[in-house]
């Protein structure tokens, strides 16, 4: 080999990056008129709008995907208690710009309602203005080769031992699932469904040759009003869990890789079944993203420099495993709602969601904290019988048990909102508590720079002292062999030997150190 080559010997690794993370906003503006068998309009009691955002597709540069949202609008005729539910459903063609990076991406789409305004224009007619919000995340994976040796040129390597992405698969499914639902005895027939909701709890994931296989529960709740013309029913509740178990193919995958897999609801649908007063059909959409890596260990050139020449190091990132911790904490939050013109009578239901959730991390005291807003609905009878809806947005925070130093790492926090209840406390309020779960995901950053380039100016030799064979060098305190001989580009080896030190001696004094000056780029 000549003298002035470097032979290097390479590994491949599979690294990930975040190449798109946006946020932008659909208006939502429809009119909405009333079918003729639907009573006429005299109080608007509750509008409520549930987007969501599925499925995509990339093209070139170009990413579509559907927004689709469903209204609903509760509202009172005149001269009557009964709670009148209309439902459309509203869709919108969106597109963003993707960089070239971001091509064969995994991409994540979430949205949430802003804001939504509603009021009766006319006895027949609905006048409904809003804003969604559509968070865009594209994560993608890339092949790269890290240098674990090299030698030639008088190139001396100081290597780590890390533990490294060798493999990454991605999968995306959607699982629907079909369930008809009885009622229990003591619960009238449904007549309209006003309201239901889906929250989904994994429970398992294990993977075996070529499948996933994932295991959970969806906790369903549904509201209705019962069937009849017994205007003065009060509005119902009911809870079901529901178990799933699916697999999903996924080629390549075994046992030996980690797996992060997040399920969340882009449908929940509950109708009355024809024919029966007492059983529901129930029609749930779940989206299955999994993401997962292989690790292996292996050692790997962390920092380099040539005796000889000048060099050049092109460092890479993302190439090492990064630890997860993960932080769950529980807390309780609590409103008091009022209707102070009518009283309040009775509650017949209410519901907690949490938004705006996000953290702070203080560095002189250490402290995480997760803050956000929990928002609560109930409905309820005035003094008087009548149906009365009530909304209140409350603030919380909430102070996290989280061990050592985050300050350099990445957090990601969500809370959700999983149970809610109520206590009447005089003629005219209630107080509402929520137990909100919060969990935060830590990452810590890579601490380890490795090479994955090395490039020597043969022509730009590094400059001898003349006239002796050995320098003397004071050590400075924190000082290692490695850092010694790279400041004055002399062999370790040869330090370690003139010196007789060990690997993990603690360096002090003066040190002989073979002829060589410091002139180099580092990573």
């Amino acid at each position: 080999m000549d003298n002035n080559e470097i032979k290097v010997r390479k590994t491949a690794v599979c690294t990930e990056k975040t190449v798109l993370d946006t946020t932008c906003e659909q208006p939502i503006e429809k009119d909405i008129v009333l079918p003729d068998y639907y009573p006429d309009i005299f109080r608007v009691l509750r509008c409520c709008v549930t987007p969501s955002a599925e499925p995509h597709s990339v093209s070139g540069e170009k990413l579509s995907y559907n927004v689709d949202a469903k209204i609903r609008v509760w509202y009172l005729s005149e001269g009557s208690n009964k709670i009148n539910c209309i439902e459309q459903d509203v869709g919108f063609v969106r597109s963003a710009e993707l960089d070239s990076d971001a091509q064969d991406s995994v991409v994540y789409i979430s949205t949430k309602c802003d804001y939504i305004n509603c009021r009766a224009s006319g006895s027949r007619r609905l006048d409904i203005r809003g804003a969604l919000s559509i968070r865009i995340k594209a994560v993608s994976s890339a092949d790269a080769e890290i240098i674990s040796d090299a030698e030639g040129a008088g190139i001396e390597t100081r290597k780590e031992r890390v533990t490294y992405p060798a493999k990454r698969l991605a999968a995306t499914k959607r699982i629907t699932l079909i369930e008809e639902l009885e009622l229990s005895k003591s619960k009238p027939p449904i007549g309209t469904v006003l309201d239901s909701s889906c929250r989904v709890i994994p429970k398992e994931h294990k993977m075996i040759a070529g499948k996933l296989v994932t295991k959970g529960d969806c906790e369903l709740r549904v509201m209705y009003t019962p069937s009849g013309d017994d205007e003065d029913a009060d509005v119902q509740t009911m809870s079901y869990t529901l178990a799933f178990s699916q697999i999903i193919d996924i080629d390549g995958i075994d046992d030996d890789f980690e797996a992060d897999v997040d399920i969340s609801c882009t449908e929940c649908e509950i109708t009355p079944k024809q024919g029966s007063a007492t059983v529901a059909e129930c029609e749930i959409v779940l989206l299955v993203r999994c993401r997962a890596v292989k690790y292996e260990q292996g050692q790997m050139v962390s920092d380099a420099f040539s005796t000889i020449y000048q060099t050049r190091l092109t460092a890479a990132d993302g190439c090492t495993k990064k630890e997860d911790r993960t932080v769950c904490e529980n807390m309780e939050v609590s409103c008091t709602v009022t209707n102070n013109d009518e009283g309040l009578g009775s509650v017949l239901g209410c519901t907690a969601r949490c938004s705006n959730v996000s953290s702070r991390y203080d560095e002189d005291s250490g402290r995480l904290t997760v803050y956000g807003n929990v928002f609560f609905e109930m409905l309820g009878r005035s003094s008087e019988g009548m149906p009365v809806f009530i909304e209140k947005d409350e603030a919380f925070e909430k102070e996290l048990t989280a061990e050592g130093d985050i300050g350099s790492c990445t957090v990601e926090v969500c809370a959700e909102a999983e149970s809610c209840s109520y206590r009447l406390t005089g003629d005219s309020s209630a107080d509402l508590s929520a137990v909100v779960a919060i969990k935060a995901k830590i990452r810590e950053n890579d601490e380890i720079k490795l090479v994955s380039g090395i490039e020597i100016d043969s022509e730009s030799e590094e400059q001898k002292p003349e006239g002796f064979c050995v320098r003397l060098c004071r050590c400075e305190e924190g000082d290692g062999l490695w850092d010694v001989a790279k400041r004055y580009r002399a062999s370790v080896e040869a330090i370690r030997a003139g010196n007789e030190l060990d690997d993990e001696q603690t360096l002090k004094g003066v040190l002989l150190i073979p002829s060589g000056t410091a002139n180099s780029t580092a990573i």
